[in-house]
């Protein structure tokens, strides 16, 4: 299971369960479907998901007469781009602007366009000058990059500015 994915549906399978036992995850009930005395059902909303880590899930009467043992349902951390959003080439108000991204592990400049396909796996959504909006099109999960800003102490502005002799600096 993949953090920050859409509701799923959770089928609880058993024996001897009844209709007023209910599905919990991390001690929170969840609306269960009874469908026979080996399986229960209940869909999952995303915020249950939306963060990585161990979900706890329980079957039992809202007495807690009678229960079931624990079952962990684990949460990873969904993949992601490896790509530096480094500049744009563009024009006001136009839907063509090319984005220029670099991958973390080497230093190619790839030029891409809205729509383009990264990866095999990420989609380009949006191309804007603060950010590069990419959609996972196996999860359908959006990955927004920040335009970088280079290592810091290399960029233009953190050099010092030459002195130039004029003929005004004279008094």
């Amino acid at each position: 299971m993949y953090a920050r994915t859409a509701d799923f549906k959770l089928e609880v399978a058993g024996d001897k369960f009844t209709p007023e036992m209910r599905i919990f995850i991390d001690g929170r009930e969840l609306p269960t479907a009874y469908k026979n005395p080996q399986q229960l059902s209940t869909t999952v909303a995303a915020s249950f998901i939306a963060a990585p880590g161990a979900r706890q899930v329980m079957v039992r009467t809202p007495d807690s007469r009678l229960y079931s043992n624990s079952m962990q349902i684990s949460v990873a951390d969904p993949p992601k781009p490896n790509y530096v959003y480094v500049g744009i080439i563009g024009r006001p108000n136009r839907v063509d602007d090319v984005a220029l991204i670099q991958e973390r592990n080497n230093k190619n400049i790839i030029n891409v366009l809205r729509g383009d396909i990264l990866s095999g796996r990420f989609r380009v959504t949006s191309i804007s000058e603060k950010e590069l909006v990419l959609t996972d099109t196996t999860l359908k999960i959006k990955h927004t990059i920040g335009m970088s800003e280079g290592e810091k102490g290399t960029g233009p502005l953190s050099r010092p500015t030459p002195r130039v002799d004029s003929e005004d600096d004279e008094p």
